[in-house]
């Protein structure tokens, strides 16, 4: 997708002429009424020379996906290896600041907020070393945003968009909770791939998206994961079946952003999670091996 479009001034903004890139949605005022995207995103879209691989990032609520993605643009922006990530615009900055000052404080940041309109979005533009580089453009979704999606599609248009666009995936699972909590995160994770195969997918050849699948808060427990792949396999069988049965291209990893946790008791009596120490594990492994792969 190849635009002309280099800056959207406020009055065409207003004026609603230009469709959004993301849903084709009319973008009013300073977002789009269909998906949300606000007028920074979409203007940062329509800057690039060509329309970007997106990769999304999900999970379900509680999984670290606001730390996640936080701790992925502070890595980026001061660049691991090969990869150098460059904030689209200020916007994409909020994010990684809320993020990274909530940790320094030993806190972890507030949860997402369920209304999409106030959802915060980044776009970083992620150079590997070679010719072609990736954009990672997604909101900080709501994971019951994404729940909701699953169980009906078509009730939340930013999550239904986020997926048909992307060039690859990352489905982050809650690693204490697959161990600790039964099915519901595996569960989550298989609706995830069968509601991408629903829109990629074709009957007789497997999704060629692929899809990093990266188990979350590895700090948390008690015996460390050397093995992403057979801790899926033992703890995840059926997730992992349907991965080899239906993605052409998948991969487990683990990841934590804390190197060590405590607990605080509150006012109410209730137990508060603090990190400790900031030490990410496993962050960028999933980009560095998508980048091999996004077309």
């Amino acid at each position: 997708m190849s635009t002309g479009v280099r800056y959207l001034d406020r009055s065409t903004r207003l004026g609603g002429q230009i469709p959004c890139p993301l849903c084709g949605g009319s973008l009013r005022g300073e977002s789009c009424i269909e998906c949300f995207a606000p007028a920074e995103v979409i203007e940062s879209i329509l800057g690039r020379p060509t329309f970007p691989q997106i990769v999304g990032i999900l999970g379900p609520s509680g999984v670290g996906k606001t730390v996640y993605l936080g701790m992925l643009l502070d890595l980026l922006a001061h660049g691991v290896g090969p990869f150098h990530g460059m904030a689209r615009g200020p916007f994409s900055l909020a994010l990684q600041r809320q993020v990274m000052l909530s940790l320094e404080r030993q806190r972890f940041p507030d949860k997402t907020p369920v209304e999409a309109d106030r959802w915060q979005w980044v776009h970083c533009e992620v150079s590997t070393g070679k010719r072609h580089g990736f954009d990672v453009v997604t909101p900080d979704v709501a994971g019951e945003a994404v729940a909701s999606e699953l169980e009906s599609p078509g009730t939340h248009t930013t999550v239904r968009t986020l997926i048909e666009r992307c060039g690859g995936l990352v489905v982050l699972i809650d690693t204490v909770g697959v161990i600790a909590e039964g099915q519901a995160q595996e569960m989550f994770a298989m609706q995830l791939i069968s509601y991408l195969e629903s829109m990629h997918g074709h009957r007789r050849r497997k999704i060629e998206i692929p899809v990093a699948l990266v188990f979350t808060k590895v700090d948390l427990c008690e015996e460390p994961i050397n093995d992403p792949l057979a801790f899926a396999r033992a703890h995840a069988s059926a997730l992992w079946r349907m991965c080899d049965a239906r993605l052409r291209h998948f991969k487990f990893f683990c990841s934590s952003v804390a190197g060590s946790c405590g607990r605080l008791v509150d006012r109410d009596g209730g137990e508060l999670l603090i990190p400790l120490r900031v030490e990410p594990r496993g962050v960028v492994e999933p980009f560095a091996w998508l980048s091999g792969l996004i077309r």
